[in-house]
């Protein structure tokens, strides 16, 4: 390139720049005329907008920054802000702003986008994120904006480290696309009190999220939490005010966890060993479920709440033992999967003070009778446990698996009723004073896939070592 080519060139860019730098003027100037600054004690009075209070600009006289927070600003934002093409840094939080967030795509040099605590109430454009690969922080919490989801171009903000959308009216479910292979830097997803529904995804298992709030969704989130016990990364979990249930997964992998809210859920279960061994715990709060066993003992170091009345402990001294009745009776519900309907009766420490299903001679637990009560799972062969046992109602459930071989130790078993359920296997040889009811079983004595391949195995192991004899 000859020394005239280079002259010319740079004239050329230098004239791009300088028209790029008028046209941004006219912006700058619409977003003050949509603006009222006056009592704010901010200065716009320059012609130069890159001479305005709380706004920088590059060698080129090219906006890169708007930093205008807790000012009680009142206005709207300029639709053309998305034209700030060299814009890094735009935040207008803790103000009075209204109408409709710009559409802000295409900004691929944008780190940080805070515009929380405004008054925008028009819906978020699905494109907000699209071209936006520099975008590393965004916060859009406690703004009343029309009901929005979470758009695909989120994904495009492959540089995001902390998404916050908190109480902004944002519906539907949490979309399957934060883990780490899509976002690969994300570390804090705040989403507290909005109206998302559904289930955790799996994606979070994969994410490194070191901050999770989902707290207070209306309606609420649901189903199981098990997939948090693949977010190794975890620091704090908050899934306060929603509908969670089951039991507490294996979190002993979450050794950096510090804190963990379910408060106000529908868990049941025992708090597992694993949560109260976590020695990275500061807070923690259990209230307001339906936990049962054991009140969970934790370091002392710990800030812990966990009101007794209102879960299901045995006991109200941590780390006390059940009676051996609960914890046969609660090992039962294990295998059901712990239903809500019999943790929110198997409360305390006593079976035989008006539990569901449960009968009783003097301290002696004589019948269980949990026919029709929409449980599924297997049976458990903590029955034997309950050696004074007498009478097994488990008719007309969706239970699984084979009959436990260990409940032909019962000495005073006298009637066994599983009937219309999904029981397979072979039944074991009962005494024959026990009535054993089977019937509406399709599969009673057929051996379900897996023992057929065992079985399978079996035979194949045997003829190959006689044919090596």
């Amino acid at each position: 390139m000859t020394r005239s080519h280079l002259c010319l060139l740079c004239l050329l860019l230098f004239l791009l720049n300088f028209a790029a730098s008028q046209d941004e003027a006219t912006i700058m100037q619409s977003l003050k005329s949509n603006l009222n600054l006056v009592p704010t004690g901010v200065n716009w009075s320059s012609p130069d907008h890159c001479k305005w209070d709380n706004v920088q600009c590059d060698a080129s006289n090219r906006v890169t920054r708007i930093q205008l927070n807790e000012k009680g600003i009142q206005g709207t934002l300029s639709p053309f802000l998305g034209k700030l093409s060299e814009l890094v840094i735009l935040e207008f939080f803790s103000n009075k702003l209204s109408g409709k967030i710009p559409n802000l795509s295409g900004l691929k040099h944008l780190q940080i986008l805070n515009l929380h605590d405004n008054l925008f109430v028009s819906s978020v454009s699905l494109n907000l994120f699209s071209g936006m690969n520099s975008l590393q922080e965004v916060y859009l919490d406690n703004n009343p904006l029309a009901f929005w989801e979470i758009p695909e171009t989120v994904k495009e903000a492959t540089s995001l480290k902390i998404l916050s959308l908190v109480n902004c009216s944002i519906t539907g479910s949490i979309p399957d696309y934060f883990s780490s292979e899509t976002l690969p830097y994300l570390v804090s997803l705040k989403l507290s009190q909005n109206y998302l529904e559904g289930e955790l995804p799996e994606s979070l298992g994969r994410s490194s999220l070191q901050q999770l709030y989902l707290d207070r969704q209306q309606p609420y989130l649901d189903t199981s939490i098990s997939v948090l016990q693949n977010m190794t990364s975890l620091v704090e979990i908050d899934l306060q005010g929603n509908a969670f249930s089951g039991q507490i997964p294996d979190l002993s992998g979450l050794q950096s966890l510090r804190l963990f809210n379910v408060r106000e859920n529908q868990f049941t279960g025992v708090v597992p060993p694993s949560l109260t061994g976590l020695k990275s715990l500061t807070v923690v709060n259990l209230t307001n479920n339906c936990f049962q066993g054991p009140l969970p003992l934790f370091d002392k170091s710990v800030a812990v709440d966990a009101i007794t009345n209102t879960n299901n402990f045995c006991l109200d001294t941590p780390g006390a033992p059940c009676d051996p009745r609960v914890d046969a009776l609660i090992s039962i519900a294990e295998s059901f999967g712990y239903p809500l309907k019999l943790a929110k009766s198997w409360r305390g420490n006593d079976p035989c003070n008006s539990w569901l299903g449960i009968t009783c001679s003097g301290s002696n637990v004589t019948v269980v009778n949990l026919e029709s009560q929409e449980l599924t799972g297997t049976i458990s062969p903590s029955f034997a446990k309950l050696t004074s046992l007498e009478t097994i109602f488990l008719s007309n459930n969706s239970l699984t698996g084979s009959i436990p071989t260990e409940l032909t130790t019962l000495p005073k078993l006298r009637t066994l009723d599983v009937s219309h359920n999904n029981i397979n296997g072979d039944v074991p040889k009962f005494n024959e004073s026990v009535n054993v009811v089977t019937a509406g079983n399709a599969n009673i004595g057929k051996k379900d896939r897996f023992h057929r391949l065992v079985e399978l195995l079996e035979k194949m192991i045997k003829g190959t070592l006689a044919k090596k004899e």
